[in-house]
């Protein structure tokens, strides 16, 4: 598995989130699993590396104005508010391989850390303009589910 040039890698450039939802293992569709307007990037480089970052659109704003998340301030916020900012967005960035139809990402910074050092294996659909991705099935309220992601080149 190797990351092609850039003449064959059609996943290089910026792509912007469209939607995001669940297909259960029933056929089930969840619209709403990032929320009904789900904002986001995904970057894949000609050098093989990428980052991700997407979040609800509809996320509560803190109850202090926070300038850095490193500050004292961000450490007196209720955890409430901090668990709520903390399961609304996520983001990761590291190196990827294709193989096929197939994305492997090799996790290198998270906001979930214990991925730093994984793997996320992705597979992918593009027609015109548009790239979809999906995770394998993985466990999400006890039922089986598969996550797509739809983006836009930009």
């Amino acid at each position: 598995m190797s990351t092609p040039s850039i003449e064959n890698n059609p996943l290089i450039g910026i792509w912007k989130l469209i939607s995001a939802i669940g297909i259960q293992s029933d056929g089930t569709i969840k619209t709403d699993v990032y929320g009904t307007h789900p904002t986001g990037y995904i970057t894949y480089t000609l050098d093989g590396h990428m980052m991700v970052m997407f979040s609800k659109s509809d996320r509560s704003l803190l109850s202090q104005e926070i300038q850095s998340p490193l500050s004292p301030q961000m450490q007196s916020l209720p955890v409430e508010e901090l668990a709520q900012a903390f399961t609304t967005f996520n983001a990761y960035a590291g190196t990827y391989t294709l193989s096929g139809n197939t994305v492997i990402h090799q996790i290198e910074i998270a906001s979930i850390p214990n991925r730093v050092g994984t793997t996320l294996v992705r597979t992918f659909t593009l027609s015109k303009s548009r790239l979809t991705l999906k995770t394998p099935p993985v466990l999400s309220d006890g039922v089986e589910t598969v996550f797509e992601l739809v983006w836009k080149r930009i």
